[in-house]
């Protein structure tokens, strides 16, 4: 049996998005096991529970999509083991220093809709997560996503809210950039929310594995699952 992936799914839509890629690589015998996204404020605390918890150690691998890859980026520089994001960008909102992002403006509008409609504002992302995607499968995806998000609980909505503001206020750049273990970052050439600036390595080291997934969106791990896992692998067997 290979070594572990533990897998962080993204802002919103569970592990829905992750399954497939999940049973790729289970398949390929690979252990998986999804991590829980925080529910404390206080990160440090948590991510040092997960690794007491689960054995987190050099030889493991972790995986993150979006929100989760900076997460597992946070986790990777604890630990040095290796590391796979996929549509993750480093530091999600734009400043002064930092152009490749999200406009603080359309976020905060983002946040506050989160607030007063949190299942409309949901759905209206599951659907932007796979705008324009190539696949033929992604509307049937993003209906299933859409009926997935219809109930919310009051916990759920304080959880989402959580999580919106570590999407505000995270900022991986420095991790990744000087991360000596081995990365692996895959991004949708039409990701509506990750600029395709973004994609061109800034803030990664020389030694990371990029990769570009032609006409895949924001929801690549289920529209484009098989390129995802043919580039993971690859990139495994390199190492």
């Amino acid at each position: 049996m290979k070594n572990t992936v533990f897998i962080w799914p993204g802002f919103g839509l569970g592990t829905y998005p992750l399954q497939a890629l999940a049973d790729c690589l289970t398949t390929q015998g690979y252990t998986t096991q999804f991590l829980p996204l925080p529910e404390q404020a206080h990160l440090d605390a948590y991510l040092h529970s997960l690794i007491q918890r689960h054995h987190i150690t050099a030889n493991s691998m972790v995986l993150g999509w979006s929100l989760g890859g900076q997460l597992a980026s946070l986790l990777a520089e604890r630990t040095q083991c290796r590391l796979i994001t996929l549509a993750s960008n480093p530091q999600f909102c734009s400043n002064a220093s930092w152009a490749y992002g999200m406009q603080p403006d359309a976020f905060e509008r983002f946040y506050a809709k989160q607030q007063t409609q949190p299942v409309q504002n949901l759905q209206q992302f599951a659907a932007l997560t796979g705008l324009q995607d190539a696949s033929p499968h992604t509307r049937a995806h993003i209906k299933h996503l859409k009926a997935q998000l219809a109930n919310l609980s009051e916990s759920e909505q304080t959880i989402h809210l959580l999580h919106l503001k570590w999407l505000r206020s995270l900022n991986t750049r420095a991790i990744l950039e000087n991360l000596p273990t081995p990365q692996c970052h895959i991004w949708g050439d039409v990701d509506a929310l990750i600029p395709k600036h973004r994609t061109d390595g800034r803030a990664l080291p020389p030694h990371a594995h990029t990769h570009i997934v032609t006409g895949a969106s924001h929801l690549l791990p289920l529209t484009h699952s098989t390129e995802c896992i043919n580039t993971i692998t690859q990139w495994l067997d390199a190492q």
